[in-house]
């Protein structure tokens, strides 16, 4: 079966205020005003772009699960250091399932476009990104349960396109041979604690092939000149000093997380 995958990141440069989705504040760096996904959206697959057969995969019990164990897993590998060469991580928080990150997620698949949607922010993660992917395939879908599997751990396989350095101070398009590296370094960014997925499957007109649209929205997005991690000890810089029992190089799930950028944070100290 013919199979064809594309990946999509995205970096956020707006300020964020609000998750009252139509309000002009919400999504704007103080000289344009970008589109909430969510502001007067009725939660439809957009007519006349997508096509008849679209339809989202039911996002059961089971498969928050495994957008869950996968991303915790690879974060714990990663934050206990068994990535070559990365350095282990002293607060790599585990992740949560978060239904409004979800539901914005959802939001931008129905459009049917392999697309970032412009901004996605709540009340508890202003700075939130977005992961996408797609899978093509003919003459039959692929199993749900592949398609996620694949995709996330694709992002995460852009490590090796990434290194040390280019986590300790993140810039866009800094990847060796000019690959992308921001799937890999939104999947574990630490201050990330709360991701939200979604999937939808639908004909894709163009090709003639089935395919999958998948999103993930997470708590917090790459930030131009921020590092990704804290280097260190793995949980020794959580705030309970003290590492989850199943992810034992993840903080506990009662780490609390502060997703503003550094930037700011400098401001509200001086």
């Amino acid at each position: 079966m013919l199979q064809i995958k594309h990946f999509l990141f995205f970096v956020l440069f707006v300020v964020v205020h609000s998750n009252d989705y139509c309000q002009p504040k919400l999504c704007t760096n103080g000289q344009r005003v970008s589109a909430h996904i969510g502001c007067k959206n009725d939660g439809k697959f957009v007519a006349g772009n997508c096509p008849n057969d679209a339809q989202m995969v039911n996002m059961s019990p089971e498969r928050k699960n495994l957008f869950l164990k996968i991303h915790n897993r690879l974060r714990d590998r990663f934050a206990r250091g068994s990535v070559p060469n990365y350095k282990s991580a002293a607060k790599m928080p585990m992740l949560k399932w978060d239904n409004e990150l979800a539901r914005l997620a959802e939001y931008n698949v129905r459009t049917c476009n392999f697309a970032h949607d412009q901004c996605r922010a709540t009340k508890a993660c202003p700075y939130a990104g977005q992961n996408l992917g797609q899978m093509l395939s003919s003459p039959d879908y692929l199993a749900p349960e592949y398609v996620i599997k694949n995709i996330t751990r694709e992002w995460f396989l852009e490590y090796q396109w990434a290194n040390q350095a280019r986590t300790d101070y993140f810039m866009a398009g800094s990847g060796k041979d000019g690959k992308q590296i921001g799937h890999f370094t939104a999947f574990v960014h630490e201050k990330s604690d709360k991701v939200g997925c979604a999937v939808a499957k639908l004909t894709n007109r163009q090709f003639d092939m089935k395919q999958y649209l998948v999103a993930c929205n997470y708590c917090y997005t790459n930030m131009q000149k921020e590092k990704i991690y804290t280097t260190g000890k793995p949980c020794s810089q959580c705030q309970s000093k003290k590492c989850d029992t199943t992810y034992k190089s993840l903080c506990d799930a009662n780490e609390k997380v502060d997703p503003i950028p550094d930037i700011f944070k400098q401001r509200r100290r001086t």
